[in-house]
């Protein structure tokens, strides 16, 4: 019994070569991918270090950037011909450095002696929230606030999250008053309202 194939040439290896160039790519695709990907790892965390160096040796040293000399003085203040004069300096550090602070030049010991006139429960080291209020409300500008000014209000509520409702109006009252003074004083006006308190 003949068989018809016997005499033709088999071609089993050509069908193998396909598969396995194919198997050959798909290894090397895989090893490509794999080395592209601890590649883009490793990259990244060298990356992620160098930025934590370089912060710590850009992080500005406090020694350093607190100077050892005397204390903040006081900005200088106009006297009534407009002639600027240097403000009191405060006994009290946080008072000084409060006053030295301020964009405007305030009195940061008058603000705060204000406030106690009404609330004696104010600390030295509450007269820089004073005067970041004070500056802040100077910055908008305006002769004449009203006592219950809902934006000073609002700022000292922030400044001083645990106020009683009465002490946050007593303060937005004082504040009013105190920054309208300053306007006055700035602008060589005389203020719009003698006493906000109501006596």
């Amino acid at each position: 019994m003949s068989n018809r194939n016997s005499g033709a040439h088999q071609t089993p290896h050509r069908d193998e070569r396909p598969a396995a160039a194919a198997r050959l790519a798909d290894r090397v695709a895989s090893i490509r991918l794999r080395t592209l990907g601890m590649v883009g790892v490793g990259g990244l965390a060298i990356l992620v270090v160098g930025l934590i160096v370089a912060l710590a040796f850009l992080r500005p040293d406090e020694r350093a950037a607190a100077p050892a000399a005397a204390p903040p003085t006081a900005p200088p203040v106009a006297d009534a011909s407009g002639q600027p004069q240097p403000g009191p300096t405060p006994a009290s550090p946080p008072v000084a450095q409060a006053q030295a602070q301020s964009k405007f030049g305030l009195n940061a010991q008058k603000l705060l002696d204000e406030m106690r006139t009404h609330n004696p429960n104010i600390l030295d080291a509450d007269a820089l929230k004073l005067v970041q209020v004070g500056d802040t409300n100077l910055a908008r500008n305006q002769a004449n606030l009203t006592a219950d000014d809902p934006q000073i209000r609002d700022q000292v509520r922030a400044a001083f999250p645990n106020a009683t409702d009465e002490q946050l109006a007593t303060m937005t009252r004082c504040t009013a008053e105190y920054v309208e003074r300053e306007w006055a004083r700035l602008h060589n006006t005389t203020p719009p309202d003698s006493d906000d308190h109501g006596g």
